[in-house]
């Protein structure tokens, strides 16, 4: 059989279906799903459905090792989470672990093998500053950027810039919003913290209906999507690991977040592109009443996102599609801020990108912007 698009969507569904390929199709599944970074979720999926047995010995122990490797993530961010909330604690009103970080921490069927990079978090913008000086003394240090990117993360979007710690090496993003605040439709801190719920072992993460919103958003507001089935699979096994009456529910919820937040637009792609893809089972009225855009809109996104939600690689025929990934790029960068704001900000790192190519990528760190502003004032 060939290894196609349809392969990899299938064995999220059925993975039992894995044992049907041959073992050099295996070993083509398994690298994609590595590059996908979805390798330890289909592990666990696999072992959970009792297919792991049945697998060729090499892509046994592929899996087996990318379970090893989630079990660590885990433990670890169990870790950094009781010492951020503690380092916290004190400065914020809440302290709320959001996307991967919280799936894991939720101990939900979402989180089960979701590898992620750094650990976001939210704060209330009012103490975003005491926060930040709170972890640069617990260890956390910002990465050198130049002075322009530094102002174009406190000045225009929901985040600082990321902080990695001195000795673990592990990253987080503080975030005061999950939108970027020169967008027109951030939700507000209010309507935020009224979804705040916290965990067994005593950190906040979003409820469950705010957690499906929030990967909505992250989605369907992003520009880079070479990666995005990962995101697909977090709501479609948001909604899997409820029974049929319980999704019923916690869609009718969903909704209900999504219409606080002033985000039912995005809740209605992800309905969508789950109801296309994955096959889930979502009523196309209630999808029609959430995608509340112009006819042409909807009709773009939906050709857009019908193919680049979908696993990508080289080895999947037909999977790559350049120029939509352009078109979802400048989408990406046209939802996130004002068209003025747009202008200005690729402007300018166009022309500082231009500089740094002729003159050497340190002419912008902040050292040399500080000597270049002394310069100027002699």
């Amino acid at each position: 059989m060939q290894v196609n698009v349809d392969t990899i969507i299938s064995l999220f569904k059925q993975p039992v279906l894995m044992s049907s390929y041959s073992p050099s199709e295996q070993s083509t599944i398994i690298i994609v799903l590595r590059q996908q970074n979805i390798l330890a979720r289909f592990a666990y999926l696999a072992l959970e459905h009792g297919a792991m047995h049945s697998l060729h010995e090499k892509a046994q122990r592929h899996l087996r090792n990318a379970i090893k490797k989630s079990e660590r993530q885990v433990y670890q961010v169990g870790i950094e989470s009781q010492e951020i909330t503690k380092t916290l604690a004190r400065y914020s009103d809440y302290v709320v672990f959001l996307k991967g970080a919280a799936y894991s921490l939720s101990g939900r069927l979402v989180g089960k093998g979701r590898l992620y990079s750094d650990i976001d978090i939210l704060v209330t913008k009012a103490q975003l500053q005491d926060c930040e000086q709170a972890l640069v003394i617990a260890g956390w240090l910002g990465q050198e950027i130049t002075n322009y990117d530094d102002k174009y993360y406190r000045k225009w979007t929901h985040e600082i810039p990321p902080l990695i710690h001195t000795g673990r090496g592990t990253v987080i993003d503080v975030h005061h919003n999950i939108l970027p605040i020169v967008s027109k439709d951030a939700p507000t801190v209010e309507a935020l913290a009224a979804h705040v719920v916290t965990t067994d072992d005593g950190v906040q993460v979003l409820s469950e209906a705010a957690q499906f919103v929030h990967s909505a958003v992250h989605l369907f507001r992003n520009e880079e999507y070479l990666t995005a089935f990962r995101d697909l699979l977090d709501l479609y096994l948001m909604l899997t690991e409820k029974s049929d009456n319980e999704q019923d529910v916690f869609i009718q919820d969903i909704v209900a977040v999504a219409k606080q937040l002033g985000l039912r637009y995005e809740v209605g792609l992800a309905f969508d592109n789950l109801k296309r893809i994955m096959g889930s089972n979502i009523s196309q009225s209630l999808i029609d009443s959430c995608l509340h855009k112009s006819a042409l809109r909807i009709a773009f996104d939906q050709y857009l996102f019908k193919d680049i939600l979908k696993p990508q690689h080289e080895l999947l025929p037909g999977s790559l599609t350049p120029l939509k990934h352009l078109l979802a790029t400048l989408r990406g960068h046209c939802i996130k801020m004002p068209l003025h704001l747009l202008v200005y900000h690729l402007s300018a790192k166009s022309l500082r990108g231009l500089a740094e190519s002729v003159l050497g990528k340190h002419i912008f760190t902040p050292k040399d912007e500080d000597n270049n502003l002394s310069e100027a004032n002699k």
